[in-house]
């Protein structure tokens, strides 16, 4: 005899329940019985006496849920997709508030509640709440990388005057030279070369308190996206957490009784997978986390230089990443490999090497550069003179300021991190 017939014997005395062997395929329950509804509220871990029924045994109470549930695999699938019920059966009536409680407390300690016709995970509501508490840090963002560009602008301008400055400087000089000899010419040039001294000094200290300004407002910056993308990570770990224990919880036996509960009073679907319980949560999560982007590239070292490979617009060079490097420095002879042009109205410069040696260079807008899946556009750069041929490219901060990035000299590589806020 299998379980389901010991179980049928146990009750032949109780009118309620009558069940035979699924081989001879008669299988029939009264649902609206108190007998069947005390047996439920067993199955679910209540007390008999709650229902006024008789006591059952641990194993008497182990074979009626397994009645249970076969009761309905056997009738109950059948009559859900023929729609149509065995005339010989009961139609099947609603539990008691009873039975109700106890499979709304046996969801709640899975995390599970019902909702209307749905079953949906109680642990959502703290990532969804962080995940709506995004949208102001993100406001505050963009607000943070508005003011560094601003800021990161108002360089570009100095510098550009400033270099218009240093020309006019060059042309007062060839004048002053050609002037020799002439009192009143020579004063006059002169003169307008104490002016441009003058507003050359005002400018460079000017340059320098933006480019001050300009570090303080990246170290913001940067402590924001860090902080935007760990909440990000959080919002992660804390999805997965919850999908594995709506995962567990649907694989329990008497959660699934339950749900067959709350789908006879309340239409609920009577089996559910996670991406039900938990709905569109796990898109919206992967949309959040393609606001930030994070890669490790690796570095090549050699004589105590980190080199990478940059893109500038469609070619590959190899530069060191310098973070003291303002700019993005050519020599001559890689700017032209790489099809870099140098208007005849580019600026002249003057850089200044870590050895305090003085080269001259020409400043141009690279249109893109790019490394690993980190672009930037119209990227300064100063193309050296032909003196400095031998001299390595470098890859300066008018690029790598851009985004929040760190150097591992113990690893190799270089860390980059981008928040996309627009």
């Amino acid at each position: 005899m299998n379980d389901l017939e010991m179980v049928a014997a146990s009750n032949a005395k109780e009118k309620s329940v009558v069940v035979k062997n699924l081989d001879t395929g008669e299988l029939r329950d009264s649902c609206s019985s108190r007998r069947f509804q005390a047996a439920v509220f067993n199955c679910l871990g209540g007390e008999a006496s709650s229902m006024n029924a008789r006591p059952v045994s641990n194993s008497s109470r182990l074979g009626t849920c397994r009645l249970i549930l076969l009761a309905f695999t056997a009738a109950g699938i059948l009559s859900l997709f023929s729609a149509v019920a065995p005339a010989d059966e009961a139609k099947i009536g609603k539990y008691s508030p009873e039975v109700v409680s106890k499979a709304e407390k046996i969801l709640a300690e899975h995390d599970l509640r019902r909702n209307g016709k749905q079953i949906q995970s109680s642990g959502t509501t703290s990532i969804t709440r962080s995940i709506s508490g995004l949208s102001r840090e993100k406001r505050e963002l963009r607000l943070l990388q508005k003011d560094w560009d601003a800021t990161d602008s108002r360089l570009k301008l100095v510098r550009q005057q400033l270099e218009q400055l240093k020309q006019q400087r060059a042309d007062l000089s060839l004048q002053l030279a050609r002037v020799a000899g002439d009192t009143a010419a020579n004063n006059r040039v002169v003169g307008l070369l104490n002016v441009n001294n003058s507003q050359m000094e005002k400018v460079v200290n000017e340059r320098e308190k933006i480019k001050s300004l300009l570090a303080s407002k990246r170290a913001v910056l940067s402590e924001a996206e860090a902080a935007y993308a760990e909440k990000i990570l959080t919002i992660r770990k804390d999805f997965t957490k919850v999908e594995s224990a709506v995962r567990q919880a649907l694989a329990a036996e008497n959660v699934s009784i339950a749900m067959k509960v709350m789908n006879v009073n309340f239409g609920t679907p009577v089996k559910v997978d996670v991406d039900h319980v938990l709905g569109s949560l796990g898109k919206r999560v992967e949309r959040v986390e393609q606001e930030v982007f994070s890669e490790t590239i690796p570095l090549v070292v050699e004589n105590r230089s980190m080199y990478v490979n940059v893109v500038v617009g469609k070619k590959t060079t190899r530069m060191v990443v310098d973070s003291g490097a303002s700019l993005i420095c050519l020599p001559a002879r890689v700017a032209a490999t790489l099809g870099v042009m140098i208007p005849p109205n580019a600026p002249q410069m003057e850089l200044v090497v870590a050895n305090g040696d003085r080269i001259g260079a020409r400043g141009v807008v690279l249109p893109r550069v790019r490394i690993g899946e980190f672009e930037v556009e119209n990227v300064d750069a100063a193309v050296l003179d032909a003196a400095a041929d031998a001299a390595e490219p470098l890859l300066g901060m008018s690029f790598l300021d851009h985004f929040k990035f760190e150097i591992n000299a113990a690893e190799r590589s270089l860390k980059m991190l981008r928040v996309q806020t627009e």
